[in-house]
């Protein structure tokens, strides 16, 4: 699962730094440790420890710098920047490093002027991480491939197993697993992408076994743990799931990820008070289109709370009009509240999916019903308990393609949906599987096909530039949908970020 990916396969952003002379002061050593796991707060505050004694000392410095990146925190980059600077780094790491943050900054091009002539292996890695910002994924393979070439670096083979996965080569990512092997054997990296590679191959049992292994050398580290829940989770272990939840929230309690996590498995449980209980009290800070807030509202709207729970679903639909849980919330909520007319108008459009999900087509068909509209009686025929049998087995296995990036499997699976008439959700997930095989025609032809069936959704204006992002093809086009996209749904994070890609990639 890629979102896995993303979340276990966190780039380390640090380089192999020269030992220094005589021994090291142990909260050194201590920031070095946590950096190896990638725990760079603790990272950070072992270096400000150290820079308290020796605020001139360069190694210190520099992995303040590299940790501070690796946090997302540009301004205080910055800071440690000058120091190094100031202290009279070396120039072609202090380039590096300002790299990094303008990197951070999101001007990829800013990055790869500041180390045009460099050839270290920590530039390369930049190099391949600025052309992804760019949407140039050639130039980024070819930057990875040469950096491991000029020698073992960790970070640099982490950030190109990562680029490995996104694009479904597993057997590079296999070959960069062997190498980590011998030259970072048992490091935290090590672990997760064996993990991470076990779960893209399907192997879910390694996939566990890595991850419990990385628990287990690496104890404070969150990630494998909610890898591992999100893996349990996946599979009905809810209980495993939420033991490794309480694990991780004593480690690091104030870490927000433990809390939407607990909030979904208990909703998966269907355990809806618990959900209210624990947000009760809490209504006014939570955004209501955000993860904590539309679980509070469906367990509003499952505990008979119908009225609040349309109040609040009301408004995620408002400030994320594209994302059909909310609209499907938001129908069940009217429906509950005696609008029939309202839930059939909001629900329709989401029912005439062939994707739609059996619990909605219910309560679309009794909103329908409710509603005097006649296509209550093909949403009926619809949820015949064998055809909707076979129709759930073919969504699922075709989600479940995807999700592997098995492209052959998902294009013959959302094929033979679409000849149920045209949907924009299957054209779209034909778009992918289109792309996934290298047939960029087509996949366009079917990202295009999706938005025309509803030409105002920024859901289908942005999937219809990624495709075209993704391939390296029609880059004018794809900014100007995106930049249409951002216009219908300007809080939507995704959308901004992809722009800036496309305005980068189109120069």
């Amino acid at each position: 699962m890629k979102a896995l990916a993303s979340l276990i396969l966190i780039v380390s952003a640090f380089a192999s730094l020269s030992a220094c002379s005589g021994r090291e002061p142990a909260s050194l050593d201590a920031a070095n440790a946590a950096i190896a796991s990638q725990n760079y707060e603790e990272a950070r505050s072992s270096l400000f420890e150290v820079l308290e004694s020796q605020p001139e000392n360069l190694d210190a410095l520099q992995m303040l710098a590299r940790a501070e990146i690796a946090l997302g925190d540009a301004d205080a980059a910055d800071r440690a920047i000058s120091r190094f600077a100031a202290a009279g780094g070396k120039v072609g790491v202090l380039n590096r490093l300002k790299a990094g943050a303008v990197l951070l900054r999101g001007n990829p091009k800013g990055a790869i002027a500041l180390i045009v002539n460099d050839f270290d292996t920590d530039a390369w890695r930049l190099r391949g991480e600025a052309y992804l910002a760019m949407g140039e994924r050639s130039a980024a393979a070819q930057a990875f491939e040469k950096g491991m070439s000029a020698g073992d670096d960790l970070p640099l083979a982490v950030a190109y197993a990562r680029f490995a996965l996104e694009n479904n080569d597993l057997a590079l990512v296999e070959k960069i697993l062997l190498r980590i092997q011998i030259f970072a054997k048992d490091s935290y990296n090590e672990f997760v992408l064996a993990g991470d590679l076990a779960s893209a191959q399907g192997e879910t049992g390694q996939a566990i076994a890595a991850y419990r292994r990385t628990i287990a050398a690496y104890p404070s580290r969150i990630d494998p743990m909610l890898a591992l829940a999100e893996t349990y989770g996946s599979q009905g272990k809810s209980g495993d799931a939420m033991a490794l939840v309480d694990k991780a929230a004593k480690v690091k309690p104030s870490d927000p990820r433990i809390e939407n996590l607990r909030i979904r498995l208990l909703a998966q449980q269907g355990d809806w008070d618990k959900i209210r209980l624990s947000l009760q009290g809490r209504e006014g800070g939570l955004g209501p289109a955000s993860p904590l807030g539309l679980a509070y509202g469906e367990a509003l709207l499952r505990l008979g709370q119908a009225e609040q729970a349309r109040v609040l679903f009301s408004r995620a639909a408002l400030l994320d009009p594209a994302n059909p849980y909310c609209r499907a919330m938001l129908g069940e909520a009217l429906l509950a509240t005696g609008d029939a007319s309202g839930a059939w108008e909001t629900l329709e459009p989401l029912s005439a999916s062939q994707l739609a999900p059996a619990a909605l087509l219910v309560v679309a068909e009794k909103a329908a019903r409710a509603s005097g509209d006649p296509k209550a009686q093909a949403l009926r025929a619809r949820l015949d308990p064998q055809r909707i049998r076979v129709a759930m087995d073919l969504v699922e296995k075709g989600q479940a393609a995807l999700d592997r990036q098995n492209w052959s499997e998902a294009h013959s699976i959302y094929s033979r949906l679409l000849a149920g008439g045209e949907d924009a959700e299957v054209l779209g997930r034909l778009a992918w599987a289109s792309a996934g095989l290298g047939r960029s025609r087509e996949a366009i032809a079917y990202a295009d096909r999706a938005l025309a069936q509803d030409a105002d959704n920024p859901a289908y204006m942005h999937s219809a530039a990624l495709v075209r992002l993704e391939l390296g093809v029609d880059l004018a086009t794809a900014r100007r949908l995106l930049e249409a996209a951002a216009d219908a749904d300007p809080r939507n994070a995704d959308i901004a970020r992809d722009l800036q890609k496309a305005k980068a990639a189109a120069g």
